[in-house]
């Protein structure tokens, strides 16, 4: 925790007040051959955001997940921190740590969930790109997974625009920026399986999948899309998630509708899906209307195939959201009315929550402890005191490895003095794995706290709720305590 508060009081100092602010950011991608508890092995892929305040030192937060092997529903995620030294030109010594929480898929030494992860190697620095080998060691404390191995590494650069909460207009002439044509959108589909589907215990299978998520995309070029989506099941597949990476065709149909040839790679598995090893593609056609400048709302279908699992599906999907078109500053042509520019107020919450033991809480009746979950929320704010927020929380302790959660809510923050906000929100999504007694899936979490106020861009908060099964008996008490780190985008009218 102390580790966290440096990062955020720095990075929030490093946001000095000069209306935009170009910071410098990156994807990280990685593979490694872990070796579990019982001898087994599991090809694990990890993606990472971070941000590089300076050359040497990076921060973020990222997730893990099964790609081959047999544990398609194996995911952590958590947060990560490291630093670069360049040896020679081009090429730098790459060192960090990763703390998180997950698991799934039955993976032998699991325990509670919990996820540590070092590593130091070579990165040989390509321009926008680079490559690089490590040497890693990954540990489950409370589990019996304990594994060193070579890594490979791929990282992509970019550059994030971020800005003051009032905007000095001819501040900003000495930019030239640029729309990104980017979106956001929540999901909602259903998997139809075939009629000869068996669950990975070899069960038919009967059920049609429902399952809610969240994508985000971006038009790299005016017919080409990349994009980026999760989702967990709400019914059907208690504890199935997937995290996919794709790219789309797109063409412009009429004024505001487009249409999307889309085509993706990811992982995938839990809720006895037989995904395999966890590896999954997803090929599909959406046809996009956009009535105003901001609204995004999509429906279309596709197919689902297991790379090397039994699991395939036709899919129907239907989207609703936003188009962000987040501004970001280069070497081309301005194409933006200054005068449009505004600039959006966000909310970054790294989290703790702890589930109170009650009767409910878990299928399994020797399991009596308090389970401790690590996560973060995003809030989107609609107006200075609501918002929106998308969350992910996986469990790290309290025999619920495997256990994770995601949700969309809807908050208010009343400021009351002296730096102290009262907070009001409400959450559902979906949660599962763990022995967690959500039922089906579906979940509800009512939340009621205070924050204060650190910095400007810093605040601590604690809020107190419940969590309840939709359709399950869980109802247990909930405590969320966090850093919470305020910043801004620009966007143009």
């Amino acid at each position: 925790m102390k580790a966290l508060l440096f990062l955020f009081i720095l990075s929030s100092l490093l946001l000095s007040k000069n209306n935009a602010h170009i910071k410098q950011a990156s994807i990280q991608t990685s593979y490694e051959n872990i070796k579990l508890a019982n001898g087994e092995h599991m090809g694990l892929i990890g993606i990472n955001y971070l941000l590089h305040p300076n050359d040497h030192f990076y921060y973020g937060f990222g997730t893990y997940g099964a790609a081959t092997g047999n544990r398609g529903g194996f995911f952590t995620g958590g947060f990560v921190t490291g630093i670069k030294y360049e040896l020679v030109k081009d090429l730098y010594i790459d060192s960090g740590v990763f703390l998180g929480g997950g698991g799934g898929a039955s993976a032998d030494g699991q325990g509670g969930g919990l996820m540590f992860k070092a590593y130091s190697g070579l990165l040989v620095d390509l321009g926008t790109y680079s490559l690089g080998v490590n040497y890693s060691y990954i540990k489950f404390p409370n589990g019996d997974i304990d594994s060193k191995q070579i890594g490979f590494v791929a990282d992509m650069k970019f550059t994030s625009t971020f800005a003051d909460d009032k905007l000095d207009l001819d501040s900003l002439h000495q930019y030239n920026f640029k729309s990104d044509e980017d979106y956001l959108v929540a999901t909602y589909q259903t998997y139809f399986p075939k009629s000869n589907t068996k669950t990975r215990a070899g069960v038919l299978r009967t059920d049609n999948i429902d399952l809610v998520g969240v994508e985000y995309g971006i038009h790299v070029r005016p017919n080409f899309v990349t994009y980026f989506e999760s989702a967990g099941a709400l019914k059907g597949a208690n504890g199935y998630m997937e995290v996919l990476g794709g790219a789309a065709y797109a063409q412009k149909l009429t004024k505001g509708t487009e249409l999307f040839a889309k085509a993706s790679l990811g992982l995938g598995g839990g809720g006895k899906v037989d995904t395999g090893g966890g590896g999954i593609s997803k090929a599909s056609l959406m046809l996009s209307y956009s009535p105003t400048k901001r609204i995004n709302a999509r429906v279309g279908g596709g197919y689902f195939h297991s790379l090397n699992g039994k699991f395939d599906a036709p899919f129907a999907e239907v989207n609703f959201g936003i188009n962000t078109n987040f501004l970001s500053a280069g070497a081309d042509k301005n194409e933006i009315d200054y005068s449009s520019i505004y600039s959006q107020k966000f909310t970054m919450r790294f989290v703790n929550q702890t589930y109170f033991y009650s009767n409910t809480l878990s299928t399994n009746p020797a399991h009596k402890n308090n389970v401790q979950l690590t996560g973060a929320k995003l809030d989107w704010y609609l107006t200075n005191q609501l918002y929106v927020s998308g969350q992910a929380l996986a469990a790290y302790a309290g025999q619920a490895g495997g256990y994770a959660a995601g949700m969309f809510g809807l908050g208010y923050v009343q400021p009351i003095g002296l730096g102290f906000n009262a907070i009001a929100e409400v959450d559902i999504g979906a949660g599962a794995g763990g022995a967690i007694n959500t039922g089906g899936g579906a979940i509800l979490q009512p939340m009621v706290g205070v924050s204060y106020d650190v910095t400007h861009n810093l605040s601590f908060s604690a809020m107190g709720g419940k969590i309840l099964a939709i359709n399950g008996p869980l109802e247990a008490n909930v405590l969320d305590v966090g850093l919470v780190y305020r910043f801004n985008k620009l966007l143009s009218r």
